[in-house]
């Protein structure tokens, strides 16, 4: 078939038959894939090779019915269409030779109009399946060949036996020599299936079967014998009456035999006519199931909503039944009246029963004037829904103000919709369930402030029922109500509309009272105590934070001054709600990044001193972390901050908001210094797991797991870099972002931010190398002199001596802490140290009272190979050391000396290669 997707042509696939086994004739059901658009599609249908194309009814593309011809053995199922080509076949038919008699047991069903075999003569007379005549063969074979042994023979090879299978002597062996001698090991095991199927049949038949299938044989008999008895009996009697009847033995015979069949056949007619009278109530059950499956469904309409549909059917049924004069008709008529006097009340409290759409409203409003209920339902609902709305506020906040410091919130307490809207806000800023707002998701459940799921309560009462119960008021008294559910006109009472409008006037005051008491208690200071409890004192049992939660309030709050612009609703309610969205949005923007600020300084407990290393040098996560606060922080409070529609308040505009705005980002960006500055000096790395300090140790790794932590040196460059990273970067970033989104004296911030940042820079620069140069310097002198050195009378040198090349391979292990870790700071950091050495050098030179040849030519031969190592590094500090420490050096006397000066410089630099060409590329 060509009707996927691409076009491709899929060739048929059969992959079920029914049944899978038969002789010829047997009606086939074929089922599979692709077989076919239609009959026409059909080329070809082969079962064992066999085409049975003419005997196919096409179904469906999935099912084919056929009978099979003369198909022997095992054999593939091939379909061939038009559409699809040849096909395959994922089963197998097989053919019998042998087709079964009328009365023989078959595991499969064979159409009497198909029928091969023909008999001959029009009379079929019964005789008994016990009997075996002697022209029939057991095996259901055909004579092969012709009898090749004589009887003696055949009597010699087995004696005492015979080939006559009724005989007690029979023996298998001869019945074969001597009738199928020719016959192929195939046929011989085919006939022993009939033998034994054959077998089978008369031990489940036997006599009673026989009877059965000669039922009306014997009831001729018995006429006859009737009648002949009667006729005996009539002559006896004439000639001797008191003579005893000849057929006396016979009849009582003949009476078992009677009493016999109708044991026999008394429960098949019993059950026969219990099957009649079944047979007749189903007819009238489905003639007339309507009624009688009417109670049932409108109890599932009901259950599953369909009103109108249990309202039409029972229309239907009123007007077929209510005059009934059938008695099974009239109780089941009463039953479903029952159904509808309880489908009333149940609408009516139902319209009662709130929060609920206006369109559920005017739906069972409609049906209770459908069912013709007493009473205005319209109006009824306006009311129920006034009197429910004003004490549900109240309520709430009782509820919120009785629970504990959070809520459990699942989808029997809190919407879908609600649900879904706080799991996005907790998902969209990480980290910030651990300052203010937790969100635990497990069993399904979320953990919110109790004030937060108080507003949320508050305003989805609004924003579901609110607008619907202006709008169901204002169409009650436009007079469409009615007229639009039933089409029945009705008289509007006028008087009823201010008092409406009044009671949503109160309804919105109080909805701006309730949150003010829970997120800005301090704007109703100014009423009384009794006023202000009325509201809820909310700072007198929770003192729980719902920062994070805030922009979704503001949200919430404006959707419901959006909702409430397109209604009839006063302007003063109106203008308080717009005041209290106003205040919300400045003490959200303040909360959200006092907690920004907190949660940065709670960064040094992630610190895990992965670093993720790139040309420039290496960071860890936390400035990362830091930009994704803070950036997080501007996307949740930009949403805020920004007007929302055309005239709202721009917050920024107030001089007081504005200097606020300032400080509270400065706070946040200076945050992470803190940061830095805590694990670069607390260390709040453990003390016991960090990788000690060892100047021997030029392998280092920088790159750490749980059990190797850095050492104190180390953590002090990974945040030198993590600050040079976050001056240079992050800092100018963040600022354009505050430009972006129309934040005030955005430069202020940055500039107030970078100097907070230079000076964490040049603290941790000044610690580092105080960790690193002192014991460097420090190890000079005492090398200087190991061996009791005495310049004014020392040995002629062979080379650079020990502690200038340990100060050289412990300037290359700094090198390779910098350049693993923080590339950038090479030149700072090892300008620093050479800077460091040469002065001591210069020091310590200039402490030596008096030279000898060889001291000058060991302390020049030092210098220069500190020097030169250090080359790359040098500058104007560091060559005025150089100069210095030289000139307290008497100079080489002989040329000889120079000469020797120089070849071991050489020596020292070749022995230092390797070592020394780490300094190579800083140069």
């Amino acid at each position: 078939m060509t009707n996927n997707k691409k076009g491709i042509r899929v060739p048929p696939k059969v992959t079920g038959l029914s049944p899978n086994q038969g002789p010829p004739g047997t009606k086939v059901t074929i089922r599979g894939e692709n077989l076919g658009n239609s009959a026409k599609d059909l080329l070809g249908l082969y079962i064992c090779n066999a085409n049975v194309l003419l005997t196919a009814e096409w179904h469906s593309p999935s099912k084919i019915v056929c009978r099979t011809t003369n198909c022997k053995g095992n054999g593939d199922v091939i379909v061939a269409t038009k559409s699809g080509g040849i096909g395959t076949s994922t089963v197998k038919f097989r053919g019998l030779n042998i087709i079964p008699s009328s009365l023989q047991e078959v595991a499969i069903w064979v159409d009497e109009p198909m029928q091969f075999e023909k008999r001959i003569g029009s009379v079929s007379r019964p005789s008994s399946p016990l009997h075996v005549g002697n022209r029939d063969d057991p095996l259901g074979l055909s004579v092969e060949s012709p009898l090749q042994f004589t009887d003696d023979e055949l009597t010699k090879m087995f004696p005492g036996g015979c080939g006559n299978f009724s005989s007690k002597s029979f023996e298998p062996v001869w019945f074969l020599i001597e009738n199928h001698n020719a016959t192929s090991f195939e046929d011989l095991k085919a006939g022993l299936v009939h033998l034994r199927k054959q077998s089978a049949n008369q031990k489940t038949e036997g006599p009673q079967g026989f009877i059965k299938t000669n039922l009306g044989t014997f009831m001729n008999c018995q006429d006859i014998l009737t009648t002949i008895h009667s006729s005996l009996m009539a002559d006896e009697v004439a000639e001797n009456p008191e003579t005893k009847a000849p057929t006396a033995h016979l009849e009582g015979l003949l009476v078992e035999c009677d009493e016999s069949a109708q044991k026999i056949f008394h429960k098949i007619l019993r059950n026969k006519a219990l099957a009649d009278s079944t047979r007749n109530a189903l007819n009238v059950l489905n003639r007339f199931k309507f009624l009688f499956h009417l109670p049932i469904n409108i109890e599932r309409n009901i259950q599953s909503g369909e009103y109108e549909v249990v309202i039409n059917d029972y229309a239907k049924a009123k007007s077929l039944f209510a005059s009934t004069t059938v008695t099974v008709f009239k109780q089941i008529y009463e039953e479903v009246e029952n159904k509808i006097i309880l489908f009333r009340e149940q609408l009516r409290k139902r319209l009662m029963e709130l929060p609920s759409t206006m369109d559920d409203q005017k739906k069972l409003i409609k049906y209770l004037v459908e069912l013709e209920a007493p009473g205005d339902p319209a109006w009824d609902c306006i009311n129920n829904q006034q009197t429910w709305l004003m004490s549900l506020l109240h309520t709430c906040k009782d509820n919120h103000l009785q629970m504990g410091e959070c809520s459990i919130v699942t989808e029997q307490t809190c919407n879908t919709q609600m649900i879904r809207i706080v799991a996005s806000d907790s998902r969209q800023r990480p980290g910030a369930g651990t300052i203010s707002a937790e969100c635990d998701m497990s069993d399904g459940k979320f953990v919110l402030p109790r004030k937060v799921l108080f507003l949320e309560e508050l305003l989805d009462i609004l924003q579901e029922t609110f607008p619907d119960f202006c709008k169901l008021g204002q169409a009650y008294f436009n007079g469409n109500i009615i007229i639009e559910t039933s089409g029945k006109p009705m008289k509007i009472d006028t008087e009823k509309s201010p008092v409406f409008k009044k009671m949503v006037s109160e309804i919105l005051k109080l909805l701006s009272y309730l949150v003010r008491a829970a997120f800005l208690p301090d704007s109703l200071s100014k009423l009384p105590k009794h006023e202000q409890q009325k509201y809820g004192l909310w700072n007198e049992v929770t003192h729980e934070s719902a920062s994070a939660w805030l922009p979704q309030c503001v949200r919430k709050l404006r959707s419901i001054v959006t909702t409430l612009s397109s209604l009839d609703v006063p302007s003063a309610a109106l203008e308080n709600l717009n005041e209290l969205i106003t205040d919300l949005r400045v003490h959200c923007m303040i909360k959200l990044f006092e907690e920004a600020a907190d949660e940065v300084r709670a960064l040094s407990a992630r610190e895990t001193w992965q670093l993720q290393v790139d040309d420039s040098g290496g960071i860890t996560n936390l400035p990362l972390l830091f930009e994704s606060i803070i950036l997080e922080t501007l996307q949740h409070v930009q949403e805020v901050v920004k007007c929302a529609w055309k005239g709202e308040t721009d917050i920024f505009m107030d001089y007081d908001v504005q200097q606020k705005t300032v400080e509270l980002c400065v706070n946040a960006l200076i945050a992470f210094s803190t940061t830095l500055d805590k694990l670069a000096f607390e260390g709040d790395v453990d003390d016991n797991t960090r990788l000690k300090s060892d100047s021997n140790n030029y392998s280092q790794s920088v790159f750490f797991t749980e059990d190797t932590q850095p050492s104190v040196e180390q953590c002090l460059v990974i945040m030198l870099s993590n600050c040079s990273y976050v001056s240079q970067n992050i800092i100018h970033q963040l600022k354009e972002q505050f430009d972006k989104q129309g934040y005030p004296k955005a430069q202020e911030v940055e500039n107030n931010a970078l100097e907070s940042y230079a000076e964490l820079d040049e603290k941790i620069f000044e610690a580092y190398c105080e960790q690193k140069i002192e014991p460097l310097i420090g190890a000079l002198e005492q090398g200087m002199y190991a061996g009791n050195m005495d310049w004014s009378d020392c040995p002629r040198p062979t080379g650079v001596r020990n502690y200038v090349k340990e100060a050289v391979m412990k300037s290359i292990a700094i090198h390779a802490e910098i350049h693993a870790i923080a590339p950038a700071f090479l030149m700072r950091v090892m300008t620093e140290v050479f800077t460091a050495l040469t002065e001591e050098m210069s020091r310590l030179m200039s402490c030596i009272p008096k030279f000898s040849q060889n001291g000058a030519l060991q302390a020049r031969l030092e210098l220069s190979a500190l020097h030169n190592s250090l080359s790359p590094y040098r500058n104007a500090a560091t060559s005025g050391s150089f100069t210095e420490a030289v000139c307290v050096i008497p100079d080489l006397r002989s040329e000889k000396d120079k000469i020797y000066l120089s070849e071991l410089l050489n020596q020292y630099k070749s022995e230092m290669q390797f070592q020394l060409m780490c300094f190579t590329d800083d140069s």
